[in-house]
């Protein structure tokens, strides 16, 4: 386990020190003695991050993390060992971890560049948790803020996305995020610390790189040779702006929209009704705003398009038109308000048979539960290995490791956009895909509930199963597992199989 480390006092020759330090102080990033998962991948900005993580004055406990994405097995090792060393140095507790990027590649058809990003933050908020750190640190820079705004700005992006990464989001802390990397390179040096180059940082495939090879070099010698300045300065400027429009569209979001948890009427569905006569009297930047507001209440992302269509049809729309959005849900316009909403009553989706009553159970203990209106039976009890070695493959019970459960439980339906991780799967996916996956047919999924726990860490619930398909990956069984629960979702209309 990681250990608190005194670190030493900086001197007026190291005032790189002083500034991460007042980052820290004035975004309240870090708190004494608080355990720090470090990301390091052997550049100089994640190496600078660790060394001036250690030099500040509060007291913290570090783990330096470096992920294996299995893209350049031939530098690998090279990194690893330099990392190694620095760690040995300063007395920093260090681990690797492996995830399969190609595997995700394959399966969901993600770039190389954000299957890696997805599984490294995986593992990263993984090794968090199992170690119980505050936060995780990352090196991101003032250059890759810029690189970042041209990304966006090229790819289409709102203020909000231009206004570039936040020195803090949830359990990420970006410590250096207002130096440059000349700067950091220049601190390693000073403290007589050698660094990686990242091969795949030279590769002009990479959209990425390409802005930072070729598109940032010419601007600065053709047009503004502060352009780096200038561009920073403009994030903040728009950051502030951000800031206060939010602020207004909150205000204004609490007074014309209703949500599905302050209706009479809404049943078992998930909706959102903005009501025409306050919105219409909205500045047009605020009504696209709320109605994005709208779309992640649904749990779907919302598109420009989506957002202009919708904006239109409010203005001049017919009564009654309708519009189908992502993931099933729909934007209905009624004589006063616009309803977002999963079709037809009581939730059933287009073509089903009528819709079941939502599932909403607390689990307390190991036994057997009736679901009212299912004709079903959740059952959660003692089980072993033997059990599992005998279990048919591709039968109705699932096994998980009682260690990592913590009753009461929740049997509870599924919520829109909500993800988990499948047993042995390359990383998180969302539910939907997954029954798509797995053929469930439509009328069914709306019936097919997800068992939580809390764990109590404060963090909210966590997915242990969809009961009769697919436990969460974090759940498993292991070697080292000394207590088993098997857990099914059977039906009561005919005789059932106890579980074991």
């Amino acid at each position: 386990m990681p250990q608190a480390i005194k670190s030493p006092k900086k001197t007026q020759s190291q005032p790189i020190v002083a500034r991460v330090e007042a980052v820290i102080h004035d975004n309240r990033l870090i708190q004494t003695d608080d355990r720090i998962i470090v990301a390091v991948s052997g550049g100089s900005d994640s190496l600078a991050l660790l060394y001036l993580l250690r030099a500040i004055e509060i007291p913290v406990q570090l783990l330096a993390v470096y992920i294996d994405h299995g893209l350049r097995p031939q530098e690998t090792p090279y990194e690893q060992e330099i990392i190694r060393k620095c760690c040995q140095e300063l007395g920093v507790p260090y681990l690797t971890a492996s995830v399969d990027v190609h595997r995700l590649i394959a399966s969901e058809k993600h770039s190389p560049e954000e299957a890696a990003r997805i599984l490294r933050y995986d593992a990263l908020e993984k090794l968090r948790r199992e170690y119980d750190a505050r936060v995780i640190a990352t090196g991101h820079t003032a250059d890759d803020q810029v690189e970042e705004f041209f990304l966006r700005l090229i790819r289409g992006s709102s203020r909000r996305g231009l206004s570039g990464m936040a020195v803090r989001r949830d359990r990420l802390i970006r410590p250096l995020l207002h130096e440059t990397k000349h700067a950091l390179a220049d601190y390693l040096t000073s403290q007589n610390v050698g660094w990686c180059l990242d091969s795949s940082n030279l590769e002009r495939h990479f959209l990425r790189n390409r802005v930072r090879l070729d598109l940032l070099p010419l601007l600065e010698n053709e047009f503004n040779p502060a352009i780096r300045r200038t561009v920073l300065r403009s994030m903040n400027l728009l950051a502030e702006e951000e800031s206060y429009l939010e602020s207004r569209t909150e205000e204004a979001f609490a007074r014309c929209v209703e949500l599905s948890g302050r209706l009479r009427d809404a049943g078992n569905r998930l909706q959102a009704v903005v009501k025409a006569d306050l919105f219409g009297g909205l500045h047009l930047a605020i009504r696209r705003r709320i109605l994005e507001k709208c779309f992640w209440h649904m749990g779907i992302r919302p598109t420009y398009g989506q957002i202009d269509t919708l904006t239109l049809l409010m203005e001049n729309g017919k009564i009654g038109r309708e519009i189908h959005l992502d993931d099933g849900v729909r934007a209905e316009l009624h004589a006063s308000r616009l309803l977002f909403c999963r079709p037809l009553e009581n939730g059933r989706i287009r073509g089903s048979r009528p819709g079941l009553p939502g599932i909403d159970l607390i689990i307390a203990e190991p036994g057997r539960y009736p679901v009212k209106g299912y004709n079903r039976e959740f059952v959660i009890e003692e089980a072993d290995m033997g059990m599992i070695a005998t279990a048919a493959k591709g039968g109705s019970r699932l096994f998980v490791d009682r260690a990592r459960i913590s009753f009461p439980l929740v049997l509870r339906s599924t919520l829109p956009g909500e993800t988990f991780h499948p047993f042995n799967s390359p990383g998180r996916k969302k539910i939907s895909r997954y029954f798509n996956d797995r053929k469930i047919p439509a009328g069914e999924r709306i019936a097919w509930p997800v068992l939580l726990t809390g764990n109590g860490d404060g963090d909210g619930y966590k997915t242990i199963a969809l009961p009769g398909l697919q436990i969460d990956h974090e759940f498993r069984v292991t070697d080292t597992t000394a207590a088993i629960l098997a857990i099914g979702w059977l039906g009561t209309e005919k005789k059932s199989v106890r579980v074991p």
